[in-house]
């Protein structure tokens, strides 16, 4: 299936579907496979820059299409995952046989705290780890001639990245991270997973996670079951048309707070 290409757009503009597949360009050297799992790529000049590779084989062809049509066949030399679970890694041998592409993630490349700088002829990529988010392996590619800002899984549209149990320190490193992504002051952050947005959506998670920890901890003081604090603490209305949020993050987001909390954890 040939995908539509977008116009030059607002990248934080939400799309009336957002699960179907489309190209969106932030920025002309910078497209944006967007669905429900997302992918991108950067025109670096003399070479193209893969950043993740989806979770359905199928999509080989169409996604081989759409990265010749937007880059002018140029090769692929680099493909970036921001981390290895399944659905950020399927497409990565496509990449390895037909351009000899090289792969590079947390487990396959010794990455340092500072990062990798990956330089084409016109423009720079930075691959950043920012472990312990959502996995082990967290790194972040950053496009600073774009202002444009992946993320992998550690943004998620209101989700608490981490799978685990939360605690104080969890906490603490989830909003440090965060204030390094805004440090970015990206005007296009891309999620691995749903919409693009913007810096203002990272912010508001900091701020939406912060008020969700004391209103948490003030009902638990006021003896509050769970399933009262749940119904207690909606959405906020700001954040309501969030992606997938009033659906189910918001309360998943909850129930993680209420559980930490209710076990003197958070």
């Amino acid at each position: 299936m040939k995908l539509p290409l977008s116009d030059p757009m607002s990248p934080f503009s939400l799309p009336e579907n957002p699960d179907a597949p489309k190209l969106l360009h932030p920025t002309p050297a910078v497209t944006v496979r967007q669905e429900i799992d997302n992918m991108g790529w950067v025109d670096m000049g003399d070479h193209v820059l893969i950043v993740d590779a989806l979770e359905q084989a199928e999509n080989e062809a169409s996604v081989l299409a759409a990265i010749h049509e937007t880059t002018q066949a140029k090769p692929v030399r680099t493909v970036l995952n921001t981390h290895t679970h399944y659905d950020h890694i399927v497409l990565n041998p496509v990449f390895e046989e037909r351009f000899g592409a090289t792969i590079v993630n947390a487990r396959t490349t010794a990455v340092p705290a500072e990062g990798l700088w990956f330089e084409g002829q016109d423009r720079r990529a930075l691959f950043l780890p920012m472990p312990d988010c959502h996995t082990s392996e967290d790194c972040v590619v950053w496009c600073p001639e774009d202002r444009v800002l992946f993320t992998g899984d550690i943004f998620g549209w209101g989700l608490i990245p981490w799978e685990k149990g939360l605690n104080r320190a969890k906490a603490e490193c989830l909003k440090a991270s965060y204030e390094r992504l805004i440090a970015f002051e990206a005007d296009c952050v891309v999620p691995g997973h749903g919409p693009v947005c913007s810096s203002a959506e990272l912010r508001r998670w900091v701020v939406y996670f912060d008020e969700l920890i004391g209103s948490v901890r003030r009902l638990c003081t006021n003896g509050l079951a769970p399933a009262a604090i749940l119904a207690e603490l909606p959405p906020p209305d700001d954040m309501s048309e969030w992606w997938r949020f009033r659906q189910w993050k918001h309360q998943d987001t909850l129930e993680k707070v209420i559980a930490a909390v209710t076990a003197g954890d958070l």
